[in-house]
């Protein structure tokens, strides 16, 4: 359950204990400008970034994803075979009719009869194959849609499951092409390229058995060059995979590029940082115009990358079809020399050039699209790491006599972290929290304090179980909540961070999004009463229906912040965790969201990490953070009289408020 606040208005000193790095900063050359406050960008950098793992590359595997259209693949493959072979009949009756037509010893009328019988059954074989064509086409679309709307749905499933240091590790632009490109390449691959792949080979193989019937001695010829073909393409197909391979790889990293830029379009032009995103892009495209045409300079672009792959397609291609065609003629020029020495018909000859032809489209046809399955099988590495991934929370049961995770029937709100030692899965030598232990009684508020990068947001997140703690425990009511069921944990836990975070649905879908009950609209309404939402809500036309935008674009910040205030409070949360709440806000709306978490706080369990005095001060328990640890713990007052550091942080927001106050003076003044 998450609610979360803007940080699209944060005053850059008016909070405690404030640094640059709170304020947000514009990341040079390929970072995007970021407003990640406090220690949450010792998970979002790593010094090296890691590449995407994969799984093995498997065409066995790629057969199972359609194991429940495996019969219908089965029938659809038998139609397809059935039709061509059947239309392989077709240049031997037309030889047929090419023999009748010159044969001296029929008059005309008997010829036509002849001829006619013979191209009525071509008609008719003509006919069945074409329903038979359609079938399969059919059959084989309607295979393909199903088995990856199967597949999209378990890999999205798989992804969500995945732990938070997972998402940091591996870029949303990739998953998306995982999600996309791969899928439908390895859709590609079970719907259309094996299916006709097969049907080229067997198509093929029966053209050189009935060029063999036809004549032996021109079919002797003929087949030497299908046996060249296979040995000159295996391994150009094999290349052509991994340049598939490595095109994917980098236009995976485009397209998250891409995906940043286009969700972040207000901060890129209030930068005027357009050009600065096309270059970045650019520099995964890739820029023909700045090398010569016959050779990419960048070493990792997609121009590159395709080049490459262009380059062993038209290779794979010529090789087919260059060796498929040289073998045409020299076959009609020692076919003729067959008619004339009076070893076959002029119609056995014609029957046997289209089976040459037939061979050569067969094959090319083939080729082509064992160069499709070579390109599936190595996204289906990527596709197939995403599924088998295990997320590393909850941890893997490895024993299977191991207790299934608690799900308490009641929860009190008790926190207990005890000797907590955490540094982030992308930067293990940091150590962001150190010997970190505190208690939090049941019904009561929290503040964390600090410098940025003191470990405050940290704490909320381990709450939550983003991460697991290197060493130490957090407790719940006194289980570990390592023990705990995640759903169950997270269900009882509201989480209000800066960020806004509403979906691109109407008010109600937001509202109701992390609840899984009938609610009322009585309900709905109070909810939205108490985050001083509903006014604003009914003002609009269309009310609780009303459209807010690809992530709430058409509300102002204040407004997405009370909408999620709402959104937590229908979720019925024992603990309430406020990351930066209110620093965000303008004083009005900073006063209407105060007034809502007020109301929010009351019988639950509250961590707040917080700058802002106004939003402390009234704190049950202020924890002093610094350098990874807990310097003090006590009341406003008591931190007043007694710990130098706090002093100091409310000495320099003190500082601030009343050069804001004289400013505000002047301005009136004038």
């Amino acid at each position: 359950m998450t609610v979360s606040m803007d940080a699209s208005s944060k005053d850059p000193e008016e909070s405690l204990g404030i640094t640059d790095a709170e304020t947000g900063s514009i990341k040079k050359d390929d970072e995007m400008v970021s407003n990640e406050t406090d220690d949450d960008d010792h998970s979002k950098k790593s010094s090296v970034p890691s590449p995407p793992e994969s799984s093995p590359p498997s065409l066995k595997r790629i057969f199972q994803m359609a194991g429940p259209e495996l019969f219908m693949l089965v029938v659809a493959i038998f139609l397809m075979i059935a039709s061509e072979v059947t239309n392989l009949v077709l240049p031997l009756i037309v030889a047929n009719a090419y023999d009748v037509l010159v044969d001296e010893a029929l008059n005309s009328v008997e010829r036509m009869t002849e001829i006619n019988r013979f191209m009525g059954v071509a008609l008719a074989i003509y006919a069945a194959g074409l329903v038979g064509g359609y079938l399969r086409a059919a059959i084989l679309g309607v295979i393909g849609e199903r088995m990856v709307a199967r597949l999209r749905y378990k890999l999205f499933g798989s992804i969500l499951k995945q732990e938070i240091a997972f998402f940091d590790e591996h870029k949303s632009g990739e998953l998306v092409s995982r999600l996309g490109s791969d899928t439908t390449l390895l859709q590609q691959v079970i719907s259309m390229s094996i299916p006709e792949a097969l049907v080229g080979v067997i198509k093929t193989v029966v053209s050189i058995g009935l060029m063999f019937w036809i004549s032996p001695k021109l079919a002797g010829v003929s087949i030497g060059s299908v046996f060249l073909i296979f040995i000159v393409a295996a391994p150009l197909g094999q290349l052509l995979g991994k340049f598939s391979k490595a095109y994917q790889d980098v236009l995976g990293e485009a397209q998250t590029y891409s995906t940043e830029a286009f969700g972040s379009m207000r901060t890129v032009q209030s930068f005027a940082a357009e050009n600065k995103e096309l270059n970045r892009f650019g520099k995964r495209i890739g820029d023909p115009d700045a090398c010569p045409w016959w050779w990419p300079k960048q070493e990792t672009s997609t121009y590159r990358a395709g080049f490459f792959k262009a380059l062993t397609t038209a290779s794979f291609f010529v090789t087919i079809f260059g060796v498929g065609f040289g073998s045409l003629y020299i076959c009609l020029w020692y076919g003729f020399y067959l008619v004339n020495e009076m070893e076959m018909t002029l119609g056995d000859l014609t029957a046997f050039q289209s089976y040459i032809f037939t061979i050569g489209f067969g094959l090319g046809a083939a080729a082509s699209h064992i160069a499709k399955i070579f390109e599936g099988i190595g996204a289906s590495g990527r596709v197939f790491y995403l599924l088998d991934r295990v997320p590393l929370i909850p941890e893997p049961v490895k024993d299977i006599d191991a207790p299934p995770p608690i799900e308490p029937e009641h929860i009190q709100g008790e926190i207990e972290l005890r000797n907590v030692v955490f540094s982030y899965p992308s930067r293990p030598e940091v150590k962001v929290l150190d010997d970190f232990s505190l208690k939090i009684a049941s019904n009561t508020t929290t503040a964390l304090v600090g410098h940025s990068g003191s470990g405050k947001s940290t704490v909320v997140a381990l709450l939550q179980r983003f991460y697991d703690v290197s060493s130490g425990g957090i407790f719940l009511d006194g289980n570990n909540i390592t023990d705990v069921d995640l759903q169950w944990l997270r269900r009882h836990i509201g989480y209000v961070q800066q960020e806004p975070q509403l979906f691109g649905m109407s008010i109600r879908e937001n509202l109701l999004y992390g609840v899984d009950w009938e609610v009322s609209q009585d309900e709905l309404e109070k909810a939205c009463r108490d985050a001083n939402a509903h006014d604003f809500i009914i003002s609009w036309p269309e009310g609780y229906e009303t459209l807010v935008g690809e992530r709430g674009v058409k509300l102002s910040g204040g407004q997405k912040q009370r909408i999620c205030i709402a959104r937590a409070l229908l979720t019925n949360c024992r603990i309430l965790l406020l990351d930066e709440a209110t620093s965000a806000l303008d004083s009005e709306s900073e006063h209407l969201v105060q007034e809502a978490i007020n109301k929010a706080i009351v019988g639950r369990t509250v961590v707040i990490v917080a700058h802002r005095l106004s939003t402390i001060q009234r704190a049950d328990q202020i924890v002093v953070m610094s350098n990874h640890k807990i310097v003090d713990v006590g009341t406003h007052e008591q931190l007043l009289n007694g710990c130098s550091k706090y002093q100091d942080l409310i000495k320099r927001q003190s500082m601030f408020v009343q050069d804001v106050s004289q400013l505000d003076h002047s301005v009136k003044a004038h």
